[in-house]
């Protein structure tokens, strides 16, 4: 089996470059294995098309969710089925490796490289009024959810779990936009103001928050919370009932199960695809619409 193990150096704040030896060590064990370091945003994803023109059996992401979003989005442009993704979750959330079981224990994520089996699993492709589009493999978020990505890559010296609960500490206080959506799931028609839609295809989000806890990544929907205007001290009491995805009994949430959803917005709206930011308000995108994508991604899990 051949195996490339892309591998961003940047992932958690820096830190990950650190195991590379450890990696490199321990993947030796199972074979003749590549490692490539990303020097840049987006070089995992030609990295990753490359290496499935190129024949490669499991390519594989060693970093945290951006750098498996963007190794997702080069093998499905690739156009090679029949290449695999593999993931060594060193990243700060590591939600998509959580919701596939993937162990963040190094010697076990490798160990399951080779030793795992193949899953088959969904993706989310959305696409604004512009053309651009990208895939996505765990989650979406639009409004103050994308905010929070915003504000993650300002904050330093904190890591994980607890970087992404500051950013949104911080996005409550600092954060107050509401969106007039027009927004169409499947066949029903949603007019309202609202302060942030997430969807998933994955249950768990920002190493944490459990914001769309029945998304199961094989099912061909996407389920999403749809979060109507609130005070601060309800955005923080909602905030805590995500940790255990006990916030979608709440009278100010809405949960759905949809295949393809259309986002029509009275204004600019920010927007983050797997922690990763799709658009900024400056890039005028009002209107989006995301698709489920069933059985596109081969992941060893």
């Amino acid at each position: 089996m051949r195996v490339k193990i892309i591998m961003n150096p940047w992932s958690d704040q820096r830190r990950a470059i650190q195991r590379r030896e450890q990696i490199e060590s321990l993947a030796q064990q199972y074979g003749d294995v590549e490692i490539v370091l990303t020097e840049r945003p987006g070089h995992a994803t030609e990295l990753a098309r490359q290496a499935a023109a190129d024949g490669y059996d499991l390519v594989v992401a060693a970093g945290g969710d951006g750098t498996v979003h963007e190794v997702v989005n080069g093998l499905v442009s690739g156009g090679r089925t029949d290449t695999a993704l593999g993931v060594i979750p060193i990243g700060s959330g590591n939600d998509f490796a959580f919701g596939l079981d993937i162990p963040t224990d190094l010697a076990e994520a490798v160990k399951r490289l080779f030793n795992g089996r193949i899953r088959t699993v969904d993706l989310g492709r959305v696409e604004d009024e512009h053309g651009r589009y990208r895939y996505f493999d765990n989650n979406f978020g639009m409004g103050m959810d994308a905010m929070v990505v915003v504000r993650t890559e300002a904050i330093n010296r904190v890591y994980g779990f607890l970087m992404y609960l500051l950013a949104v500490l911080q996005t409550i206080v600092l954060y107050y936009q509401r969106i007039y959506a027009e927004v169409r799931f499947d066949d029903e028609r949603v007019a309202q103001e609202t302060l942030l839609l997430a969807i998933g295809i994955g249950p768990r989000g920002g190493g944490g928050f459990f914001l769309t806890p029945g998304a199961v990544q094989d099912d061909d929907l996407i389920q999403s919370c749809l979060v109507s205007p609130i005070g601060r001290l309800m955005m923080v009491y909602l905030l805590i009932k995500s940790l255990k995805g006990r916030h979608v009994t709440s009278k100010h949430v809405a949960m759905r199960q949809n295949r393809r959803i259309v986002i029509k917005a009275n204004m600019p709206v920010p927007i983050h695809v797997d922690g990763e930011m799709f658009a900024h308000p400056r890039d005028n995108v009002r209107q989006v619409t995301v698709t489920s994508v069933p059985g596109a991604l081969r992941v060893m899990a």
